[in-house]
């Protein structure tokens, strides 16, 4: 091949290349400059980490032991979520706990809600992804109960009611002589039940039904006479009467939604302390809130103590009222 037939082949080779490198260019130009926004490419996300409840009681049975709380009551209801009050340690403020509550949930990636509960309390709920896991009560170590100065006819004292339930399986005569206004919840056909109802509003005291477990609150309220509310050991529920007063345990109340309509009063239970010590926190509670409740079984021990203190509450300040006031304690209150 002469010099002139192999220039003339390097040429054309040359201009092939070139023109084959033009033509990738612009269709690698032409879809971009089409879709100017182009999807990017999706990654892999990891699914998100799904906490067991053997995780959130690891986590709770550390974090109240690093706070010092101790177990008062733990139960696991039959709801799988476990319930229980403990006791904070004396001279702790309260806020202080909440806010390390929380730091350490959020160091362990843990679902943790803290609330205050009657000025005085602390609500904890702990949850395992959607499910509620733990729902506890921490209370703080509380000093004397204090005494309210001023004269026995001033309208803004402290308000307590005494809900003594359990009433109906004997006569409690000596019980309804209390001249202090106190609420008895009777429980429903009883054989004592009629006899106590008639004779406590004969004493100006109030009747109240003692809602059973296998009885609905207006089945149990129409089975006690003068009955002008319930006990309900559960969640705020409707009794007969849209101004009947529904009594409920104060960690009853806490994140229940019920109907404004409902006149709810949460009371603090003795079953679950010493009786005077109840009383004393429901004191507290009392002078922090304007009014507070006390619920007492009948067979309590410490009944006697109870009512002999509400005799004499006025001389600390104190104005005992029925469960239906207490309910309304704003509408009790005297002109300023």
């Amino acid at each position: 091949m002469d010099t002139g037939a192999h220039q003339s082949l390097k040429q054309t080779a040359t201009l092939a290349v070139f023109v084959l490198g033009l033509i990738a260019l612009v269709g690698w130009l032409v879809p971009v400059m089409i879709d100017s926004n182009p999807t990017p490419a999706k990654r892999a996300e990891a699914p998100p980490r799904t906490v067991t409840f053997e995780e959130v009681d690891r986590f709770l049975e550390d974090t109240l032991g690093r706070i010092g709380a101790e177990q008062v009551i733990r139960r696991e209801d039959n709801d799988g979520i476990i319930r229980g009050i403990y006791q904070l340690p004396g001279g702790v403020e309260t806020p202080m706990i909440a806010q390390r509550l929380r730091g350490f949930a959020d160091e362990a990636d843990i679902e943790l809600y803290v609330s205050p509960v009657d000025g005085l309390d602390l609500e904890v709920r702990a949850y395992a992804g959607p499910k509620l896991r733990q729902q506890l009560l921490l209370v703080p170590d509380l000093p004397a109960p204090p005494k309210i100065r001023g004269s026995i006819r001033n309208p803004d004292r402290p308000m307590l009611s005494v809900v003594v339930t359990g009433v109906g399986d004997a006569g409690i005569d000596k019980l309804l002589d209390i001249r202090a206004p106190i609420t008895i919840a009777i429980k429903p056909y009883t054989p004592f039940a009629l006899r106590t109802a008639r004779i406590a509003a004969s004493h100006w005291h109030e009747v109240i039904a003692d809602v059973p477990p296998d009885m609905t609150p207006q089945e149990a309220q129409r089975a006690v006479p003068l009955a002008t509310g319930i006990w309900f050991d559960g969640t705020p529920v409707a009794p007969l009467g849209t101004f009947d007063v529904v009594v409920v345990p104060a960690d009853k109340v806490s994140g229940a939604r019920a109907p404004q309509a409902i006149r709810v009063l949460a009371a603090q239970r003795s079953d679950r302390r010493d009786a005077m010590a109840t009383l004393n926190r429901a004191r507290h509670i009392a002078v922090k809130m304007g009014r507070a409740a006390l619920v007492i079984e009948a067979d309590d021990p410490g009944l006697s103590k109870v009512l002999a203190w509400t005799a004499r509450a006025h001389r600390d300040g104190y104005r005992i009222v029925l469960a239906t006031e207490a309910a309304r304690y704003q509408e009790l209150r005297g002109p300023k």
